[in-house]
């Protein structure tokens, strides 16, 4: 057999329903099979995802992360630290995969190995915050982002992704909309906003999705999504019928735009974000850039 070279594969035995754990030497004897010399790492607490894709990117040809958004986040973010241009594959097992969705990464774990060996590995933009944090598919604030990483893992792993509505859901009876100004490239928009996400992805959270060819993943540009808080009852059902069912948003509440460089301020406290469904800081002022072909990822 032909050697395709040597493959670091990085699971996160906690995603999904732990069930990673039975098929880890599944997952390597594949990749073996298909003429990878194959390395499996198990990551032991967040953030170890990032360490061994930065220490040890420079002595492999392939990274291939089998986890949720989080742990691919944290793979994508230790191969950019370390400089080396090595493609990354992605087999996810979390509970919304919204990111695997949009680019087109099947979830079943063997259609999703097969995408990885069958196919070319294609650029990438991604999304960096105040020179610092990078996110591969949304950076959020306000109601329901928290949720994302409030949710325990035990919650998540049993009730999938209802737990993440149930846990929005609290918040929103004593929330408060944020007043920010928001500058998206030469635009600049002031208000009370109650949730904003700057993405590049075609669904966030389940809830907001685009169409395919509104969506460019290599394009250098982002989408801007800002939203209003319903001030009643009636409101609330028709956000929902609208957003929900139909797929529209309604310029009374939602504000939609494009562009490369961003910047949020908040007029009164450090604003929390989530980057790609992980708390990702809290800043008064939060720069964002889209940093065009950053990573390159099998996708189809």
């Amino acid at each position: 057999m032909e050697s395709k070279g040597k493959a670091l594969v990085i699971i996160n035995p906690k995603s999904g329903k732990f069930t990673v754990r039975s098929q880890l030497w599944h997952i390597a004897d594949i990749f073996t099979k298909a003429g990878f010399e194959t390395t499996v790492y198990i990551t032991q607490k967040r953030g170890d995802a990032t360490e061994y894709a930065k220490m040890l990117a420079s002595k492999f040809d392939l990274i291939v992360c089998r986890g949720g958004d989080g742990t691919f986040n944290e793979t994508v973010n230790g191969v950019i630290q370390s400089g080396i241009d090595v493609p990354i594959g992605y087999i996810p097992s979390g509970t919304t995969n919204d990111f695997a969705g949009s680019i087109g990464v099947p979830h079943d774990a063997q259609a999703a190995i097969d995408l990885i060996c069958d196919v070319e590995p294609k650029f990438h933009d991604i999304g960096q915050l105040n020179n610092d944090r990078y996110f591969c598919y949304t950076a959020a604030f306000g109601v329901f982002s928290r949720s994302s990483y409030a949710t325990s893992q035990t919650s998540k792993n049993l009730f999938g992704y209802p737990a993440y509505l149930y846990e929005g859901l609290k918040e929103i009876k004593d929330f408060k909309p944020i007043e920010l100004k928001i500058q998206c490239d030469d635009e600049v928009y002031e208000g009370e906003y109650a949730f904003g996400s700057i993405s590049n992805a075609l669904s966030i959270g389940g809830i907001i999705k685009y169409k395919p060819e509104d969506i460019g993943f290599d394009d250098g540009i982002f989408e801007l999504n800002l939203a209003k808080l319903p001030a009643n009852a009636a409101q609330w059902r028709q956000i929902f019928n609208e957003v929900i069912i139909k797929r529209i948003y309604n310029e009374e509440f939602f504000t939609l735009s494009k562009g490369s460089h961003f910047v949020v301020e908040s007029k009164n406290f450090d604003l929390p974000w989530t980057l790609d469904g992980e708390y990702g800081g809290s800043y008064r002022v939060a720069e964002i850039d889209c940093r065009k072909h950053a990573f390159r990822v099998f996708r189809s």
